[in-house]
């Protein structure tokens, strides 16, 4: 009976790992879905919320906006510099403004669109050193829920502004989004088989009675 169940473990284990082969297959779909589809979907954000947020001697005008696999930060620069060091308010690691020097501009400002979902997986960053640069609008003003759907549609169509200034791929949200939906996908699949399983099992018992 012992060299019997071998095979049988053998088995099972080829078909786990099968089974998480396809699974981390099909959550990578998603993840790419969801990093290429949002852009398209969205005509209105949600509402830009404007605060101010400080990082070392300067000061920022800050507005963000969030709708579902996509999210919005807007900084403009303010003129005026601290006598003292200050780092307050929060901005996810994506939205950070670049290290000074800053150039000598009334409207300098630095906006990212980061998509995906449940965490971003690109960032796409517009760099409007001057007034005479309309995209993105300053960053006080910026309360309306348009700006976001502006943003996605210069990532993809290069029409708005000429384009985002840079792009990146966040390789840690790529990360945690493919094992969270490997997760979602293996969890569900693995309940279904033990419950068909079980089911079988039961016919048989049945079969046999």
């Amino acid at each position: 009976m012992r060299a019997m169940s071998i095979p049988r473990v053998r088995l099972d284990w080829s078909l786990r790992v099968t089974r998480l082969i396809i699974a981390c297959v099909a959550a990578s779909l998603v993840t790419t879905g969801l990093t290429v589809i949002p852009p398209w979907w969205h005509e209105r954000g949600s509402g830009a919320q404007i605060t101010q947020i400080f990082r070392g001697h300067h000061g920022w005008w800050s507005a963000r906006d969030e709708v579902f696999a996509m999210r919005w930060s807007n900084l403009q620069l303010m003129q005026e510099t601290l006598g003292s060091p200050i780092d307050a308010g929060e901005l996810p690691a994506w939205a950070e403004p670049p290290p000074p020097p800053y150039p000598q501009s009334d409207f300098y400002r630095v906006a990212t669109l980061a998509v995906g979902w449940p965490f971003p997986t690109r960032t796409f960053r517009w760099v409007a050193p001057s007034h005479e640069h309309n995209f993105p609008i300053a960053a006080e003003l910026d309360d309306a829920d348009t700006s976001i759907v502006y943003a996605a549609e210069d990532a993809r169509t290069h029409v708005r502004a000429g384009g985002p200034t840079q792009s990146a791929w966040l390789w840690s949200g790529i990360g945690f989004d493919v094992a969270f939906f490997t997760g979602l996908i293996v969890g569900p699949g693995a309940l279904l088989v033990r419950g068909l399983r079980y089911f079988m099992r039961g016919k048989r018992i049945v079969a046999v009675a």
